[in-house]
């Protein structure tokens, strides 16, 4: 055994040793970039601080010790930023059925976030939700403005769903109405969540930690295709509305398919039409003018363009 451990403590030295001897050289390499513009500057002015300061540089080179504190530093923070600001591939999934599920008095008040850290828990905590969880009259003590509960099948799209009289407000703004940059999921304003509209929009940031609607880039994978439901559940408090998706697809900043009102049900055809042709895969299914669709609709990763999801209604 005691060779065992020999062996172990050999090969424990000789990779420590490497790595030392790997930060000598790193050393050389970083700080030469610090200490070559002073020792310019010492030829040019020979002024006692910049000597100094290019001697400090200088002795640096020949320490590895400090650049490998630099790492430990640098990997701290790395740690910090992904445990406090990403998020679990906590994917939903949308079983393909038409029931409607009971509500129960599950959901717990919470505190309002301070932060856009606990924004970003706060969109997690809600995404780890389950059907049977939601209770409007509890969100609404939170947040009056509630109007719905949108679920994507294979997304973490798991949130409650706001709306006020603009559609700016919950840009940048959280679910309890402090500022914060990742803002909300938010219904259109011209949207009646309780009547018969023809294209309802929910808006949602591209955030790269894959909350809010970042994880929607899922639906623009053969994989996701292939395996989902094709299903998104909008909940509200006069029942639940299932979507089947029939469109999806990156478009130019426009406003053609955020388009709530028709002039006739022939203009109606023709932008459903179009909106299935853009798609960028073929879901097979044919649309009339009896549709009622529901519209997702993101930033695309350079926030340049964005990203389209249209569903119609199959189950109420």
């Amino acid at each position: 055994m005691k060779y065992v451990f020999k062996f172990i403590k050999f090969i424990f030295d000789t990779t420590a040793k490497g790595f030392y001897s790997l930060c000598t050289v790193l050393s050389k390499g970083f700080f030469f970039y610090f200490y070559f513009p002073f020792y310019l500057l010492s030829k040019m002015f020979n002024n006692k601080i910049i000597i100094k300061i290019r001697d400090f540089f200088k002795r640096l080179q020949n320490n590895p010790t400090v650049l490998l504190v630099i790492i430990i530093i640098v990997c701290c923070g790395m740690i910090f930023e992904i445990y406090y600001h990403k998020t679990d591939d906590l994917v939903v999934y949308v079983p393909d059925t038409n029931e409607v599920d009971d509500k129960t008095d599950n959901q717990k008040n919470e505190d309002n976030p301070k932060s856009n850290g606990e924004q970003l828990n706060l969109y997690k905590k809600f995404s780890s939700y389950k059907i049977e969880d939601i209770d409007f009259k509890e969100l609404k003590k939170l947040n009056p403005n509630v109007v719905g509960w949108v679920i994507v099948d294979s997304t973490n799209v798991n949130y409650p769903v706001l709306k006020t009289d603009n559609n700016d407000y919950y840009l940048n703004h959280s679910f309890y109405n402090n500022y914060t940059s990742s803002g909300w999921i938010f219904m259109d304003y011209r949207n009646n969540v309780s009547s018969d509209d023809y294209n309802t929009i929910i808006y949602g940031h591209n955030l790269t930690n894959k909350t809010a609607f970042g994880s929607l880039s899922n639906l623009f994978t053969e994989k996701w295709f292939r395996n989902s439901s094709h299903r998104i559940i909008l909940l509200t408090e006069s029942g639940k509305y299932t979507y089947e998706i029939f469109s999806v697809y990156y478009s130019d900043a426009e406003v053609y398919y955020l388009k709530t009102n028709f002039g006739s049900l022939d203009e109606y055809n023709e932008f459903l039409v179009s909106l299935k042709n853009r798609s960028k895969f073929d879901f097979g299914i044919n649309l009339d003018e009896n549709e009622r669709i529901l519209t997702l609709s993101t930033c695309t990763d350079d926030n340049l363009g964005r990203k389209v999801i249209h569903a119609r209604l199959v189950g109420y």
